[in-house]
This record gives structure tokens, sequence and C-alpha cells, in this order.
């Protein structure tokens, strides 16, 4: 293990930024940036490709696109039986989480990695959570939709991941004792929410935040 890495895991709603916020600390620390990332190596170690591995990732691939494509009153069948197992493909998942952590400092979105990570000595867990109406606002930006398909999508993914954390650590997500800093982003906004978490990461680690690259 890098004993100087600083890890940062990210759990969130939908909409709140987590994916932005994750990108933006990395850009500020330097860090490494395990989103997608996670589900590329997972596919590479399994010899499958990336599409098998997101039919049982946390944020289920199709949701999006059979919501775009929605116009019959009802959300796109959804496979039970996939070529790579949900328990394969999240092992998989997890033996990368576990590497990478293990070999630099990095943002992980996801993906139960905040569970997976709680032992790391320099790990930071932070929960994201926001107001319905910001979390529409945003949903409806990023992907250009807009109407009962952004409801549709965030009532989805949000039980999706929810789901995908129960299953695989027996616990709750939205549980805000199991993380070091939890923010209502619609509250004070992302450019704040990223001051907060970059304030905290300096009284956590000092001067050593900037040597853990």
């Amino acid at each position: 293990m890098n004993k100087s890495n600083i890890v940062i895991t990210i759990d969130r709603q939908i909409g709140s930024g987590g994916k932005y916020l994750g990108k933006r600390l990395t850009e500020n620390l330097n860090f490494s940036y395990y989103d997608k990332e996670i589900v590329r190596d997972a596919a590479k170690d399994l010899h499958a490709s990336i599409e098998e591995i997101e039919s049982s990732d946390e944020k289920q691939g199709g949701i999006l696109k059979n919501v775009l494509s929605y116009s019959t009153g009802a959300f796109g069948y959804y496979p039970e039986v996939e070529i790579i197992r949900d328990d394969k493909a999240h092992k998989a998942q997890a033996n990368v989480i576990i590497k990478v952590a293990n070999e630099k400092s990095v943002v992980i979105i996801g993906r139960a990695a905040s569970y997976l990570l709680r032992n790391h000595p320099r790990h930071i867990s932070i929960f994201l959570h926001a107001d319905l109406d910001f979390r529409k606002k945003r949903t409806q930006q990023l992907n250009n939709i807009s109407g009962d398909k952004v409801l549709q999508l965030l009532e989805k993914t949000d039980k999706q991941r929810l789901k995908y954390y129960k299953v695989f650590t027996g616990m709750d997500m939205y549980n805000a004792c199991t993380y070091d800093l939890t923010i209502n982003t619609s509250k004070l906004g992302l450019k704040k929410s990223e001051a907060i978490i970059m304030q905290y990461l300096k009284e956590r680690f000092g001067d050593e935040l900037l040597n853990s690259k």
C-alpha cells in the first residue's frame, strides 16, 4: 500500500452533483478519478464487455436509455438473467476499487466504495444529497429531458443505487452516521459545497494533502 495516498469516496443521490464535485476535487488535488473507469477495468479483468458489467452496475446503464425512448407509459424490459452475474461483477469492481485505493490518491464515485474502504487509514467518505427540485433541474439540463421522464429517472436511479448498496453491504446508503461528511448541495450550491469539502480535507490532512498525489 502507498501509505501517503488519500482516498475520497462519494456516495450520492442522482442530480446532487456527485460526478461534478468528484471531478472538481481531482482537478484541485491532482488525484485520479474513478467512476466508469471501475467498470472498464472490471470488464478487462473478467474478459467481458463493458456492457455486460454495466448491466450489473449500480447505475444500471439501461435506465437512461429506456427513459429517453419512453413513450408507452412504462419502462422498458430489464432482463433478469445476465451473462455476468451481479455478484461476480460486483466482486470484480470491488477488486478494482481496493487495488486503486492501495496504489494512489483517488476520488471514487459510488459502487459501495465507502464501505469497501472503511478501514483504509486515509479514507474520507462523503455523501451528497439535495432537494428534489434541485436534482430535477440539474438532471434535466445534463440529460436534455423533461417532465415525467426526469422524475422517472430520479426515482429509478435512486432505488437502484440504494438496492445495490444494501445488497452488497447489508447497510443503508442514506445512513449519515456511516460517512465523514454529508452535504445537502441544494442548500449551499455546488461551489460552496466544493469549498466545504476542500476545507474539511485541509483540516484533516493539512500540508500532507499537497504531497499525496
